[in-house]
């Protein structure tokens, strides 16, 4: 039975890569290998770690292959998932994650707005076996995340001052400010900190383990 109370809570929504799971190094050398046996060219792995979050999957397939093609975009799209499990040795949650979705999962809502299809989304969520931690996981591809999160929102009758956005891109944080909520900006796992940081977002995390702090900070200011 589900205590929680929406009067007494908060709705805290993630990005996944990037603020619960490090994965830039897998995909980085996932689309690496993908783009180049497509293409038969050479590109280093940091041009594509600089764009991870920024831009969804698709996008990265047009813009390396130079291509609208939908034939090509799928069979890059099916390379890249057959390589998966060859690079899934580098993904992990950050640390202490597990501990910390689950404990306020118990006394918050908790969501997903992800740069991946929702079907990626939630084969990610059983692959760490985080499932149970989120009220509402939302994959997307949209050219923003406003949408998604202000679903959720409607979803469970939440207000924009009662509403946390945690993000590690520029992307994230624009998608929170256009949604009207309370943006965080997850500065361990951005890309490009000084574009992130120029964006203002509302409060700034430098660790997880801030993650309790800001929401006490949060309850504190409209309670």
């Amino acid at each position: 039975m589900n205590s929680k109370n929406i009067n007494s809570s908060l709705l805290i929504i993630f990005d996944f890569d990037g603020v619960l799971a490090n994965s830039k190094d897998a995909y980085a050398a996932q689309m690496k290998e993908t783009i180049e046996s497509i293409s038969n060219k050479t590109f280093s792995e940091e041009i594509f770690s600089e764009r991870v979050g920024n831009t969804d999957q698709k996008d990265d397939f047009r813009f390396f292959l130079e291509t609208e093609d939908k034939k090509v975009i799928i069979e890059a799209s099916k390379k890249y998932e057959e390589l998966t499990p060859k690079y899934a040795h580098l993904r992990s949650l950050y640390p202490d994650i597990r501990e910390i979705i689950e404990s306020l999962h118990n006394a918050h809502y908790t969501g997903i707005v992800s740069r991946k299809p929702q079907d990626r989304m939630e084969y990610w969520l059983n692959f760490y076996d985080i499932q149970d931690y989120f009220d509402y996981p939302i994959g997307t591809v949209e050219n923003t995340k406003s949408h998604a999160i202000r679903r959720i929102m409607i979803h469970y009758g939440f207000s924009e001052e009662r509403t946390l956005m945690i993000g590690d891109t520029e992307f994230d944080i624009q998608s929170a400010k256009e949604a009207g909520v309370i943006s965080v900006a997850a500065t361990y796992g951005s890309s490009k900190l000084g574009d992130l940081l120029e964006l203002k977002p509302d409060f700034v995390l430098n660790a997880p383990n801030e993650i309790k702090a800001i929401v006490e900070t949060v309850m504190k200011n409209y309670s």
